[in-house]
């Protein structure tokens, strides 16, 4: 035996905020689990008991600084303004 298990791909759950891997599902104690990173212990990982995925998914938000910026940059707004938050060009804005 592997001495833990994989979260099946049915179950929703996020990845590791450190370094992106799937959590696996580890034994504790005698019926007690774990759910942790596979790559190391020093990530974040549940409180022995019973399997709390959600736990889990509450301590592994992906963070802001991950997030794609979509604001037009300075060289756009000389061409766009916004418009009740749509971005309308200037040449259709008659």
């Amino acid at each position: 035996m592997r001495g833990y298990i994989l979260v099946p791909e049915s179950v929703s759950c996020n990845v590791c905020k450190y370094c992106g891997a799937r959590p696996i599902i580890a034994m504790a104690d005698v019926a007690e689990y774990v759910v942790k990173c596979p790559n190391s212990d020093s990530h974040y990982h549940t409180e022995p008991g019973l399997i709390d995925i959600e736990d889990w998914n509450l301590h592994n938000i992906p963070s802001a600084n991950d997030q794609v910026d979509v604001a037009p940059n300075k060289a756009a707004l000389d061409h766009f303004f916004h418009l009740n938050g749509a971005i309308i060009s200037l040449a259709n804005a008659d």
